[in-house]
């Protein structure tokens, strides 16, 4: 077999190139060096390791610090990591040679050990891993040598090596056996090999990372990344017009033209692997009735919706898949799944054929401080149309996140979604099967069954058509059954100081390896 899996041709990413040249000191903005780079993230990251912090500010802190034994290149394929090569020699077994004199950033050297157990460790339930649903079919991890790792799969699973690309993180051995439960926090960040190392994190007051002078891969342009978190959408936008910050990746696509007139910052935007959607909880209440999610699925808007929260910089989402993995599975032309036009009309008839004709209400709690909350009032006034009264929650971000990954005591639920490869492998599991629907998992619906699962599995025993096939049945349920509403796919959206110069594509995971000064600026 080869030792370099390609995903798709078709899900090549589109790069797009920040920069302008512009005469001045040595410094960028107020006083900073050349080489430092302050970024703004729109949320705090709550943990520097995957298992407890698998959300978008974590992570993009963790890929410049952590690195993976495969990575996605730009053009969407699996190329290596720490992993120089791999072989397959049988459906369920991969071998890995790692690259020779790897070292953490504190000088000592990675080893098969470390690689091995930084994959394994997803699969302990002491760990209680925000990852596991990525290893579900990990049954083995082996040292077979100094340089060489055995992963044994319980069933073949050709999307392994995409979801190995975020999950698989390698941290030391001894460190993360040390500490299970709080390895990423602010008292123990984390131990990488990557381009970066951390050298403060702080929940309040930001994380500071400095150049890996030991880095095996090319040296970063940056010596130092200053991260701070700014939530409020104007404050971060003045931030970076001040030059406050240098940029941010958090620039919200429906507010592209006011970012666009800031004299001195770059702003582009790029396709991006994310999916906007609501969750319906199945389990119990009204929304355990499928006329009622479909009533729902009719009565909401979503095209008013897209346009509202993308400033027309995204589109309406017909399924639970990207448009990049949309594109990888089908190419430029998907069959036709079935959907939900808005309909009063058809809500109201589909709701008649439910156990609550008349109606019904429904607590739903939210982020108070994320940016979901005009979708959210979308919802509210739709469904009043057809007698559903959506009753919305305030919750402080802490404790919403905490209860939505324990998967209980959720209703409706607005996520956004951003993942890291073009396979559709990727989100199904995620979104539907029952392990992922336990607490740490990201199946907010709470939807899944027994036949469901085995039709999960089989897509990882199958290949060409074959899988194309599968995937759109098991699409076709998800449609059928409306655990989850599509509602939009937007653009990503960078903004830069012009005194930077930055390379970004779909399937970058280092945003601050691709920044550079721009010469004489």
């Amino acid at each position: 077999m080869t030792t370099k899996t390609a995903l798709s041709r078709a899900a090549i990413a589109a790069l797009l190139l920040l920069s302008a040249g512009c005469a001045g000191s040595k410094s960028s903005g107020s006083g900073a060096p050349r080489d430092t780079l302050r970024w703004a993230l729109a949320d705090t990251p709550n943990s520097l390791d995957i298992a407890h912090g698998f959300n978008t500010p974590s992570t993009t802190i963790q890929f410049a610090v952590l690195d993976t034994m495969v990575t996605i290149g730009r053009d969407g394929q699996v190329a290596p990591g720490i992993a120089e090569s791999w072989t397959h020699p049988d459906p369920h077994t991969y071998i890995f040679t790692m690259r020779e004199g790897v070292k953490f950033s504190d000088g000592t050297p990675v080893t098969a050990e470390d690689a091995a157990f930084s994959l394994a460790r997803h699969t302990d339930p002491k760990v209680a891993s925000q990852a596991a649903s990525y290893v579900t079919q990990v049954e083995k991890v082996e040292v077979t040598g100094p340089r060489t790792v055995r992963v044994t799969l319980s069933k073949p699973n050709p999307t392994f090596l995409a979801t190995a690309s975020m999950s698989w993180q390698i941290v030391p051995k001894k460190l993360a056996e040390a500490h299970p439960k709080d390895l990423g926090s602010p008292e123990v960040p984390t131990l990488g090999s990557g381009p970066y190392k951390v050298t403060k994190f702080s929940l309040t007051s930001g994380v500071t990372l400095e150049r890996n002078e030991l880095y095996w891969g090319p040296k970063s342009p940056m010596r130092k990344v200053e991260i701070k978190t700014i939530t409020d959408p104007e404050t971060l936008r003045l931030a970076v017009s001040s030059g406050e910050v240098d940029g941010t990746a958090d620039v919200n696509p429906r507010d592209i033209r006011k970012w666009a007139t800031l004299p001195g910052v770059a702003t582009l935007t790029y396709p991006a692997n994310n999916v906007s959607f609501l969750s319906l909880t199945v389990k119990n209440g009204p929304l355990k009735d499928v006329h009622v999610r479909r009533a729902i699925a009719h009565a909401v808007d979503r095209t008013a919706l897209a346009t509202l929260l993308t400033g027309g910089r995204g589109e309406r989402a017909d399924t639970i898949l990207s448009k990049p993995q949309l594109l990888t599975l089908y190419g430029a032309t998907p069959p036709k799944l079935l959907t939900y036009a808005y309909d009063v009309n058809a809500a109201k008839a589909e709701l008649a054929k439910s156990a609550y004709p008349k109606g019904f209400t429904i607590v739903a709690p939210y982020d108070s401080g994320g940016d979901g909350t005009s979708a959210l009032q979308a919802v509210v006034a739709d469904l009043a149309k057809i007698g559903i009264t959506l009753e919305l929650k305030p919750m402080p971000s802490e404790a919403y996140t905490t209860q939505l990954m324990e998967n209980k005591g959720t209703s409706i639920q607005l996520s956004n979604l951003v993942y890291g490869t073009p396979d559709p492998g990727e989100v199904l599991p995620d979104l539907l099967s029952r392990a992922s629907a336990e607490p740490q998992g990201f199946n907010r619906s709470g939807y899944g069954t027994a036949e469901l699962d085995a039709k999960l599995d089989e897509l990882g025993k199958l290949e060409g058509p074959a899988r194309v096939e599968a995937v759109t049945k098991v699409l076709t349920e998800a449609a059928e059954q409306v655990p989850y509403l599509p509602l939009f796919h937007a653009e990503g959206a960078v903004a830069l100081n012009k005194k930077f110069k930055g390379d970004y594509h779909t399937w970058i995971s280092n945003f601050f390896s691709v920044v550079s000064p721009v010469a004489g600026s």
